[in-house]
């Protein structure tokens, strides 16, 4: 067994990792799995995944599982425990050789041998008026990986420690049954068509056709791409695409005034081209005042310190090879410190956000049909 705790660097989101399964071995629940080799189904990972944890959810919804970081045969299912984002994810896919415990991302793991493979217990903890932190379970097979992330309580510290909504124990019940996998057998299957209050959302096969980009669409690749959604709302048109020239499209949201983040004005853009008044060298650009730093991979970010009133504003933006994409976030008080402005603005999020390609004047067109609730 191996055990280790690291206090992360960075501010970040545990993504793409964790959100990686497949099927568990430990429970004697389901002892057919695969017997049928019939496909998994989202709404089957849900029902299985119910039979280990508190069934008063109220959302109960097929995993969007087309990201960058997810493998393509990954499948999930998202379960929702309150109105402001609480969510067990479940996701089953093949293999998966990334590490589990990587440097700077954890405040804690743990790995076990178990019946079938290994188990990895994952932990992040709060960072104060930010993230509350993120729990992980997954189940490495040599045919399959499963795992399960609960958001929704303020990890404070080792999660086996703490009285959560949904207990790591729970978790790794869920990731050792047997019947979860990428087949099943074809009771599992007919155990999901049955389950109550699906709300479905399974994969389009033209989900991933690609179609221009709407506000609309900019703000849901923001908000799937982030999580917690719940803190955000009145979405709209973005007027600032006047300031990016022909072609520009845009939304705007804003932060809810009842989570403990700054209230803030966020803004999703995308151009064909960066605009006019951005310079060849974009961190010379007088708007930024040399408040501008050049991130690897054509991202960069800027800031102009002050309040709201004053115009404190903060520019993520990346210059990619077909287009201009950005965030801007404002209607707080801007830090002068570098740092202290990252962290305001959510930078340790927005950074991979800039190089996803459902962010852009073209997207996929399940970006278009999504439906935050």
């Amino acid at each position: 067994m191996r055990i280790f705790h690291v206090r992360r660097s960075l501010v970040a989101v545990l993504c793409g990792l964790v959100v990686v399964a497949a099927c568990g071995t430990g429970s004697d629940t389901g002892a057919d799995a695969g017997a049928d080799d019939v496909p998994m189904t989202q709404r089957a990972i849900a029902a299985v995944a119910l039979e280990h944890l508190p069934d008063d959810t109220t959302s109960r919804t097929a995993t969007a599982t087309s990201g960058d970081d997810d493998p393509q045969d990954s499948l999930g299912a998202d379960l929702r425990y309150s109105r402001d984002g609480g969510l067990l994810r479940v996701v089953v896919s093949s293999p998966d050789e990334k590490d589990p415990c990587p440097d700077e991302v954890l405040d804690g793991c743990v790995e076990r041998e178990v019946d079938g493979g290994t188990l990895v217990l994952t932990w992040q903890e709060e960072e104060p008026e930010e993230d509350p932190g993120q729990v992980s379970v997954l189940l490495r097979r040599r045919d399959a990986t499963i795992s399960t992330s609960w958001s929704g309580d303020v990890i404070t510290g080792d999660p086996r420690e703490q009285d959560l909504t949904i207990s790591v124990a729970a978790m790794e019940d869920v990731v050792q049954d047997q019947r979860l996998g990428l087949t099943t057998s074809q009771a599992t299957i007919d155990e999901g068509a049955s389950l109550d209050d699906w709300d479905g959302g399974e994969p389009d096969p033209a989900a991933n056709d690609r179609v221009p980009s709407t506000s609309d669409s900019l703000i849901s690749a923001y908000w799937s791409a982030r999580g917690g959604y719940g803190a955000f709302g009145d979405r709209q048109a973005s007027p600032l695409t006047a300031e990016l020239g022909a072609g520009a499209v845009g939304g705007r949201f804003f932060a809810q005034e009842n989570t403990p983040r700054p209230a803030r004005t966020i803004d999703v853009l995308a151009a064909p081209r960066p605009p006019d008044w951005l310079a060849d060298d974009p961190c010379a650009t007088e708007r930024f005042a040399g408040r501008c730093v050049a991130e690897s991979r054509g991202r960069y970010f800027a800031w102009v310190p002050g309040s709201a009133d004053a115009g404190g504003e903060v520019w993520m933006f990346a210059i990619r090879a077909d287009d201009f994409v950005a965030v801007r976030t404002s209607g707080f008080r801007v830090p002068d410190d570098e740092e202290a402005a990252r962290v305001k603005a959510d930078w340790y999020a927005v950074d991979s956000f800039l190089l996803r390609d459902t962010v852009g004047v073209e997207t996929d067109r399940e970006m278009l049909d999504l439906d935050f609730g």
